[in-house]
């Protein structure tokens, strides 16, 4: 949201070899990530008693970095901020109620998402979870090969 305000929609815009480093960044980052729960499944299948939970810390920079890699999302809050922002009043006050509101929501249904996933994690052991972590790893690996791919065959 501040790279928005900062305006930094326009420079990705503008810069293709910004964009496309960003969008490398993120194949990369979802390369490590799939490959990453595809290793953790077979070690947890060899020694299910290792497994280690993340701190909450550890899930809350993960999900920071997938986001704040993510371009779309700056372009997203620049196409969307300004339809809410009188040219009249001053700039930032407006920009921070937005960026609360944005903030409370998103956080709101992201949780509802954990919690929901956290249930369903919990009924979910043995094979059951090794084959979730393999297949999850899987659909990271192909979202960052089809990500690539449209990186690949984007004009320039």
């Amino acid at each position: 949201m501040l790279a928005a305000g900062l305006d930094l929609a326009v420079l990705l815009a503008a810069s293709a070899t910004a964009l496309t480093v960003i969008k490398w960044a993120g194949v990369a980052y979802l390369l490590w990530l799939g490959t990453r729960m595809i290793l953790r499944a077979k070690n947890s299948h060899d020694a299910p008693e290792a497994a280690k939970r993340a701190s909450l810390i550890t899930l809350w920079l993960q999900g920071f970095i997938t986001s704040a890699s993510n371009p779309k999302a700056v372009v997203f809050f620049a196409a969307l901020f300004p339809q809410f922002i009188s040219p009249d009043l001053p700039f930032w006050p407006q920009f921070l109620i937005l960026s609360a509101t944005y903030t409370f929501m998103d956080g709101c249904f992201l949780s509802i998402y954990g919690l929901s996933a956290h249930w369903i994690a919990k009924r979910l052991k043995g094979p059951k979870r090794i084959w979730i972590d393999r297949v999850g790893g899987g659909f990271m690996i192909g979202a960052a090969l089809l990500l690539g791919l449209k990186t690949v065959a984007a004009p320039r």
